[in-house]
């Protein structure tokens, strides 16, 4: 690329604060951990990426086979990244790092290649130009403007979305050697301009293997070409059928290759998987592109997350701001057309942002909103932005005033928005904080807790993002934590809600087996052995725990003597003393069955765990049953103060207090049962202890409205 002597040691200058300011405020991210797709595409389920070796074999298989099959550069690159450095991510911080500092550098020369187009500096005396509008600055200025954008964070520190970043990298430097190559075309020096066009058609060839949304390029040459090569000339009917024939060949040649032999079928089938339909995705589309160019205007870290909990848009008035944003839409796309003659910066600009979201903004069935699908879009609004307010504000001090205002304000927010990044329980608890009624950051959180053994805590956040979604794998990642606490009749209950939700993980059934094991439930255990080995028929694992039960259960012969011989096993398992006490309960042992009871209450907290109100409700029960009523109100008492949603308590408590004499307090707890959920007028209708207020008017309207609702 030519640059002027005069600038040479300038433009070094530019590239050199390109760089230092990119390392600078990237540098407190180099240790931030992995984060959401960065497990899928990285850490696990993709043994393609995890290369042992430098081959040709090794490397073609992590390019062309691993998830993102359609994207085998960018797979190629972490591959490498994980051959070198594993699992430690400050490696592939390093590269990612180095890819945005390389993309930088380009769109500044880019900038810069086209602010010099001669339809754009056409008028006026070279002094003028010289002192009104040096290209130099404007491109250096816009660049830097674009590399320390906070926005860019979710393209620059979230690691998978180096597909993004390599992607906009190859199609910078593609759209750059395209200019080049046409300027040195002009100048009648073909030997070398054909150099420049084939590296220009190798890196959009990068581009595309990085990532899909590469395919905008031959758009954006094309447009370039006739923006401001050819200066908007009217184009001949043979160019115009012959170029077309060429898009339509490209572009239907990227779709098969893409979305395969049925690419419509392809686009639809992503919306099974969200909560929108494909009418509802392009309206919503409309509000999410005004909502990307306010971010670019003003990208406060308060207004930057990962994961958004967008409302969706159900016609152009639900919400009201979708006519809107799409009417704003539209003016933008019809100011870019028709004032290409007299604002052709400005419009090619227009074009550039909205040509670039088209594909992941508009009908395919994918998530609704990503910061990074701006990283390529938002580059010529900065450009756009930073020659506006060089043309518009007319003082040299106001214009630096206004400049490095604006470098130190995006500087600070983007080192905050690292630092969010640094820990991945941080990063999703601001996720969480910011779409309070999302489920998915309270499930990260949870598994993030959960890979540092942080169990009890996963826990609870399992549990508040169940509260706001029923999902499956929440239920088996919880499952898993409550095994690893000991908390086995919950993990069970866990693991068959998941089972329910038709979750597919090959060895939930083993693991279930396993906890009902634990439980003393062998004949469950043996069951959920064999359909474990039947989904999955190379489950050793499975296979070597039913053989070691099945032994195990032939040597004690009977479940009862089975199960004593296991508590005695494992003494501190509630579960299984638990287990032994029902068995006495069951054999109206009942002394034997509330000794039971008792130890198992000393193995667990008082707390409103499923085991302990279980073991508080049989306890209380087997009190009654030797006509102990003091013994069971306060177990009953402590039951519905740990539990106020579970009826039962309510309801045992109405019974006592009925059958005590006590009508006003049998009928507030009555109350509460019928509340909280208790429906059963032939129970309560048959339940002795009510005789003494049954012609109250009380025990009627009570019965009527169980009645009314067990219909």
């Amino acid at each position: 690329m030519t640059i002027p002597d005069r600038n040479h040691f300038i433009y070094l200058i530019f590239v050199f604060l390109l760089i230092f300011s990119s390392i600078l405020l990237y540098a407190n991210s180099l240790n931030a951990p992995f984060i959401f797709d960065d497990f899928n595409s990285i850490v696990k389920n993709t043994p393609e990426i995890q290369i042992k070796e430098l081959t040709f074999s090794e490397l073609k298989e992590a390019a062309f086979n691993s998830q993102g099959k359609h994207r085998p550069l960018a797979n190629l690159t972490l591959a490498v990244n994980y051959y070198f450095g594993g699992k430690n991510t400050f490696g592939y911080h390093m590269v990612n790092i180095f890819i945005h500092i390389l993309t930088g550098v380009f769109l500044f020369f880019l900038f810069l290649a086209i602010l010099k187009i001669p339809v754009l500096i056409k008028g006026g005396s070279e002094a003028e130009k010289e002192k009104m509008f040096w290209p130099g600055w404007i491109a250096f200025v816009s660049a830097l403007i674009w590399m320390i954008h906070p926005l860019q964070t979710n393209a620059v520190t979230y690691i998978v979305q180096r597909m993004s970043s390599l992607s906009a990298m190859f199609f910078i430097l593609s759209m750059l050697l395209y200019i080049h190559g046409r300027t040195l075309m002009r100048q009648r020096r073909l030997g070398v301009s054909v150099c420049f066009f084939s590296g220009c058609f190798f890196s959009g060839i990068c581009a595309v293997a990085s990532k899909e949304n590469a395919a905008t390029l031959p758009l954006f040459i094309f447009l370039f070409e006739w923006f401001f090569m050819q200066d908007l000339r009217s184009i001949k009917l043979r160019t115009i059928l012959v170029g077309g024939l060429i898009s339509v060949a490209i572009f239907w040649g990227m779709a098969l290759f893409f979305l395969g032999a049925h690419p419509v079928d392809r686009i639809l089938a992503g919306y099974g998987h969200y909560g929108f339909n494909l009418s509802e995705r392009v309206l919503t589309e409309f509000r999410v592109v005004a909502y990307y160019f306010s971010l670019m205007v003003f990208p406060h870290p308060d207004r930057l997350m990962l994961d958004y909990d967008y409302p969706i848009s159900h016609s152009f008035i639900d919400p009201g701001t979708t006519v809107i944003s799409a009417l704003m839409v539209l003016l933008v796309f019809f100011t870019a057309v028709y004032s290409a003659k007299k604002h052709r910066l400005l419009a090619f600009c227009f074009l550039w942002f909205l040509g670039n979201l088209v594909i992941e903004s508009s009908v395919i069935g994918i998530e609704i909103i990503y910061e990074h699908r701006l990283y390529l879009p938002s580059m010529m609004i900065f450009l756009l932005l930073t020659y506006a307010g060089y043309k518009t504000i007319p003082f040299k001090w106001a214009r630096g005033a206004v400049v490095v205002a604006v470098l130190l304000t995006l500087s600070f927010w983007t080192y905050q928005r690292n630092q969010v990044w640094r820990s991945d329980v941080g990063f999703w608890k601001d996720c969480a904080r910011k779409s309070p009624n999302d489920a998915r950051p309270l499930q990260n959180i949870a598994y993030s807790l959960q890979q540092k053994d942080l169990h009890e805590e996963a826990v609870a956040y399992y549990r508040q993002s169940l509260d706001l979604e029923k999902d499956p794998g929440a239920f088996y990642n919880m499952g898993i934590s409550l095994s690893k606490i000991g908390y086995h009749l919950e993990a069970v209950t866990a693991f068959n809600q998941a089972v329910e939700l038709n979750y597919d993980a090959t060895d939930m059934y083993g693991k279930l087996a396993y906890e009902l094991t634990m439980m003393g439930a062998f004949e469950g255990a043996l069951k959920n052995y064999q359909h474990a080995i039947g989904v999955d028929p190379d489950n050793q694992k499975a296979k070597d725990d039913l053989n070691a039960l099945s032994a195990f259960l032939r040597r004690c012969r009977t479940p009862a003597t089975c199960l004593l011989k296991l508590s005695k096993q494992y003494p501190e398992n509630p579960e299984l003393q638990f287990k032994m006490a029902y068995l006495r309960e069951g054999e109206r042992k009942i002394k034997n069955a509330i000794s039971g009871y008792q130890k198992v209450l000393t193995l667990m907290p008082e707390s409103d765990r499923q085991l302990y109100l279980m073991t508080l409700n049989h306890l209380a029960t087997c009190f009654l049953m030797i006509g102990d009523m003091d013994q069971a109100m306060p177990l009953f008492l402590k039951g519905a103060s740990l539990s106020p949603a579970d009826y039962k308590f309510h309801y045992q408590l109405a019974a006592l207090y009925s059958y005590k004499g006590d009508a006003d307090a049998a009928f507030s707890w009555l109350e509460k049962a019928v509340d909280k959920g208790f429906s059963d007028p032939d129970r309560f209708e048959s339940d002795t202890r009510f005789n003494g207020v049954r012609d109250e008017p009380r025990f009627k309207r009570l019965k009527n409205t169980m009645g009314t609702r067990s219909e």
